[in-house]
């Protein structure tokens, strides 16, 4: 997730301080993955240093000094470039997946094992987010976020068989890329 773009969305609608923000998109996005505090005021930070949000007080209330901060007109003008710019499809060939299933063939390791285990760990995860959507403690916003995720992990398990199918002519192109290269560095 794009977390400078989501705290200035946030902070867009009026000044909030750190730990505003903190529950705000625990609230609305996080299903049960916060954002560390840390994390929270080293973007605020750097959205500061770049002009896209500014200082507009401090609340003192017994505790610690808070910071509130605002939106400027170069933060708002950012907000509105990036809800409107459609997010680019996932570069499924740079997939941490595929590249461990071509290297263990490569490697003469057993790439039907690593499938096997991330299809175990997708169909837990599937699992549990069935979970998070049939519950009556769920809101309509975690049932949203769960059928994404369901969604995607159906397709990856869709690809994990397909590729299983197809990993003696994947080995045989893997093993002729090999040979390839040896080639090359034998006659350097």
């Amino acid at each position: 997730m794009a977390v400078p773009e989501t705290l200035l969305a946030l902070m867009e609608p009026r000044p909030l301080h750190g730990y505003e923000l903190q529950q705000c998109y625990g609230a609305l996005l996080s299903l049960r993955r916060p954002l560390r505090s840390g994390q929270i005021y080293s973007t605020l930070q750097r959205l500061q240093r770049d002009g896209l949000v500014t200082v507009v007080g401090v609340e003192r209330s017994g505790g610690p000094d808070r910071t509130l901060f605002q939106v400027t007109e170069a933060g708002t003008s950012g907000i509105e470039r990036w809800f409107f710019e459609p997010e680019g499809a996932q570069q499924y060939l740079q997939h941490d997946l595929y590249a461990k299933v071509i290297l263990a063939l490569l490697t003469q390791r057993d790439a039907a094992r690593v499938l096997d285990v991330q299809r175990v760990s997708h169909r837990a995860l599937m699992r549990q987010m069935t979970k998070v959507k049939s519950s009556p403690d769920s809101g309509r916003l975690e049932v949203v976020a769960a059928d994404l995720a369901i969604l995607h992990l159906d397709a990856d398990l869709r690809w994990i068989d397909s590729t299983e199918r197809r990993l003696a002519n994947i080995r045989h192109d893997v093993e002729a890329c090999a040979a390839l290269i040896q080639d090359t560095s034998k006659s350097k």
